[in-house]
C-alpha cells in the first residue's frame, strides 16, 4: 500500500494569494495524485509548478499559461507530470503513477501574465522565476504545515508496504 501525505498551507504568492489542495491523500502503489492550484486575484495568471526532494533545492517542474501547452524543464515531462487549467481559474498537477521515488514537497506559485501582455506577444521565452527560499524539507510521515513566503505547498510521501514491511 502506498501512502501519499499532502501537506498544504495558503500564503502570498507575488501580490496574490495561492491555495493548492488536496491537503492529504492515501493511494496505492501506481495511482495518480492530483493537485489544485488556486491563484485569487489574477486575471491571466503564470502558475510556476516545483519540486523539493528531500535535502534539496527546489526544482522547477513547469510553467504554464492558460490557453497554451506547459513548457517543462530539463528531467520532466508531461506524461509523468500532466497539467491543466480548469475554467480558467487554477490549475492541476497530476503525479501519475506516483512511488517511492514521487516523494516530495510540491509548490506551486503564481503571476499576473496580464500586466506584461507586450512581452507575452512577443513571446519571448519564459524566464526561470526567481527562487524562493529554501529550506530541507522534513522526512516523510511528520505532519507539519509549511507556508512559504510566495507558494504554498504539497508534501507527497510514497511508502511501499509488502506483507505489512516498509520497503
Amino acid at each position: 500500500m502506498l501512502v501519499l501525505l499532502l501537506l498544504l498551507g495558503p500564503s502570498l504568492g507575488l501580490g496574490a494569494l495561492v491555495f493548492q489542495h488536496p491537503s492529504r491523500a492515501i493511494c496505492k502503489n501506481g495511482t495518480s495524485v492530483k493537485i489544485e492550484c488556486h491563484p485569487q486575484g489574477l486575471q491571466l495568471p503564470t502558475v510556476f509548478w516545483y519540486r523539493q526532494l528531500p535535502k534539496q533545492g527546489l526544482t522547477l517542474i513547469a510553467t504554464s499559461n492558460k490557453g497554451s501547452k506547459a513548457t517543462y524543464e530539463e528531467g520532466f515531462d508531461e506524461a509523468k507530470f500532466p497539467i491543466n487549467y480548469h475554467n480558467e481559474t487554477f490549475s492541476t498537477l497530476t503525479v501519475t503513477s506516483a512511488h517511492p521515488a514521487d516523494s516530495s514537497l510540491y509548490f506551486c506559485s503564481a503571476s499576473d501574465i496580464a500586466r506584461d501582455r507586450d512581452q507575452r506577444l512577443k513571446q519571448e521565452p519564459l524566464q526561470q522565476p526567481p527562487s524562493p527560499p529554501t529550506k530541507p524539507m522534513e522526512p516523510c510521515g511528520r505532519r507539519k504545515t509549511t507556508a512559504p513566503l510566495i507558494e504554498t505547498s504539497v508534501n507527497i510521501c510514497v511508502s511501499a508496504y509488502v506483507n505489512r514491511e516498509n520497503i
